[in-house]
């Protein structure tokens, strides 16, 4: 029965993880229902096989076969409020509010499989997932049917969606109840990168660009993937008394997404498609290079018992990210020109300015045994500082402080753990003033004046224009559910 089981386990695992319609965006949220209950405060507890992401040590913990089937449900809203523009007479120009257009997200998976092999001191693992995101946020490029006029994220981005697969191998050792140690030896996988934003190509040589429209807009589509990178989440725990636990966990190697692909410009006054080629040659081929950050988490945990079995536990987790290596998005061209209407516009790399820096989560939650073995219910709430500053927001990232909450159950049948959770992030809302707003219009003719950032910030005859001013908000609701099988 058991081979029987594991071989249908493993099927599972291959036939679901190629059905992945859509996985995440870069990280946030948490993975698996239980985490999710508790707000991520998981680090220490780390006992069910979510433990891949959050502490390989804590597989060493599990006993037999584990089998973990897992899906996150999702709505994901983004809006932004462009406060006004001026337009080329000097008359102001009010934007309708722009609200994603892609919110619900129905396919976010964890599929793992774990197993001691005998061995009363080890664990072993085997799993697929999405980290944690949103994978697909999307704009309207115009303000409405009526209007000819890009909407308010236009000059940024009107479009993203990518998926994000990890695949891991994971291992654990503890040393009698005292302490473990693991790892999981990961690869990931980016079997689909898009991207599209709005661009203004042509300026004239004596003044600004147009911060509101242009005849001449065209939008930019890039459609790329990226062969697996590896990636490296050591774990610990230590257990000092039998109702306090210490955990610790991290992703260590520094790693960078080298999507290639290909890039399509269409003007869009007519749906005109521009013409790309190299060295007087048809080519559209590009690369976008994204990097990733380094993570480390740590937890602090209280477990009570009653009568030598635990009735409740409260973890407050703290964790690390550094995010200060995407300073940027870049789009390497490798020397395409496009032409529009006669002119000859080098592409360049376009650099889509980030300036994220490094953030930190506290996250606080727990478990209570109303009826041990049978129900137990579970809460959490949590805390993520910024990412970016006020003046480098924009609508395709909610890189604002965020506040999280948690609330989630299990249910016990036998050999079966039934787990769900509903999860709350909300971003507190971003005010970009005027005077602070760093993002500007995205220009790949100012590239023949400058490199790097002075490319997008800087074009002949005076600065471009900065879009991103008014209010940024962002918020989510999940619902996860987990099977658990152990046996």
């Amino acid at each position: 029965m058991n081979q029987t089981f594991l071989r249908f386990s493993l099927v599972a695992l291959v036939v679901c993880a190629s059905g992945v319609a859509s996985a995440q965006g870069l990280y946030a949220g948490s993975k698996g229902a239980r985490v999710a209950g508790r707000a991520g405060a998981f680090v220490a507890k780390a006992d069910d096989l979510s433990a891949i992401e959050y502490n390989p040590a804590g597989l060493a913990r599990l006993e037999g076969w584990t089998v973990q089937i897992s899906n996150r449900f999702s709505y994901n809203e983004v809006i932004f409020d462009r406060a006004p523009a001026t337009d080329a007479s000097g008359a102001p120009i009010r934007f309708d509010r722009a609200s994603n257009t892609r919110p619900l997200q129905a396919l976010d998976p964890l599929l793992a499989v774990g197993y001691d092999f005998g061995l009363r001191d080890f664990g072993f693992a085997l799993s697929i997932y999405s980290p944690p995101g949103t994978a697909r946020v999307g704009f309207d490029e115009t303000q409405g049917e009526m209007s000819a006029r890009p909407s308010g994220p236009a000059y940024m981005m009107v479009g993203r969606e990518a998926e994000l697969l990890k695949y891991s191998l994971s291992a654990a050792y503890k040393f009698k109840d005292l302490f473990g140690v693991g790892l999981s030896a990961q690869l990931m996988h980016v079997p689909k990168l898009d991207y599209s934003l709005l661009v203004q190509p042509i300026t004239s040589r004596g003044g600004v660009g147009n911060p509101v429209s242009s005849g001449l807009d065209v939008r930019s589509e890039v459609s790329a993937s990226a062969f697996p990178i590896f990636q490296l989440i050591l774990g610990g725990w230590f257990k000092p008394a039998p109702w306090l636990e210490v955990g610790l966990s991290g992703q260590v190697i520094p790693t960078t997404i080298r999507a290639n692909g290909t890039i399509e410009l269409t003007r869009l006054a007519g749906e005109q498609e521009v013409a790309l080629t190299r060295d007087g040659a048809l080519a559209n081929d590009v690369q976008m290079v994204i990097p990733l950050p380094l993570m480390l988490r740590g937890g602090v945990r209280y477990v009570h018992e009653k009568n030598g079995e635990p009735l409740f536990d409260v973890e407050l987790d703290v964790s690390y990210q550094n995010w200060s290596r995407v300073q940027n998005f870049a789009l390497d061209s490798r020397g395409l020109v496009g032409t529009l209407t006669g002119f000859a516009v080098p592409i360049n790399t376009v650099i889509i300015e980030k300036a994220w820096r490094d953030s930190f989560t506290l996250a606080l939650g727990g478990d209570y045994h109303l009826l041990p073995e049978k129900f137990t219910v579970r809460a959490g709430l949590g805390y993520d500082s910024a990412v970016a500053d006020a003046g480098y927001t924009t609508p395709d990232f909610a890189t604002g402080h965020h506040l999280t909450g948690g609330l989630g159950a299990s249910f016990f049948f036998g050999i079966l753990e039934l787990a769900v959770a509903y999860n709350y992030r909300h971003q507190i809302p971003v005010r970009v003033a005027e005077t602070d707003g760093r993002i500007t219009q995205i220009n790949p003719r100012a590239c023949e004046m400058g490199t790097g950032a002075d490319c997008m910030t800087v074009e002949p005859g005076g600065p471009s224009p900065v879009v991103n001013i008014g209010k940024h908000q962002a918020f989510s609701h999940s619902l996860s559910i987990d099977g658990i099988f152990r046996f």
